[in-house]
């Protein structure tokens, strides 16, 4: 396989829709954050959609917890829309703020080691 093939560009990502592992669509990726030394990405922020929409709250997934599905042509990720509404929400000032502590909150609830 071509390694090229492989990777995504940040604009065909933003705006792609998170999927739960059935498929079904549990909101919209907006955002990436990457580890500054590294490069790699560490959280995508996905906004939900429809009934479930807070307006101005962002939730913050572990990139680690998605999985990119060739079949759905997008990335899932083992999660309920309940599990995600459930889970750390922030406005934009908040992840702006690297004292607010989010990564660090985010990852104790969906169980996720540091890196």
């Amino acid at each position: 396989m071509n390694p090229d093939s492989l990777m995504i560009r940040s604009a065909n990502l933003l705006g792609t829709a998170l999927k739960d592992g059935s498929g079904k669509k549990l909101g919209t990726i907006r955002e990436v954050f990457f580890e500054r030394d590294t490069g790699q990405a560490r959280f995508v922020i996905v906004e939900l959609g429809g009934l479930l929409k807070a307006a101005g709250k962002f939730y913050p997934v572990p990139w680690r917890t998605l999985r990119f599905d060739e079949k759905a042509d997008g990335y899932l990720a083992d999660l309920t829309k309940d599990k995600l509404k459930g889970g750390p929400a922030y406005d934009r000032e908040q992840l702006n703020d690297t004292a607010y502590a989010w990564s660090e909150q985010t990852e104790r609830y969906y169980r996720v080691e540091p890196i």
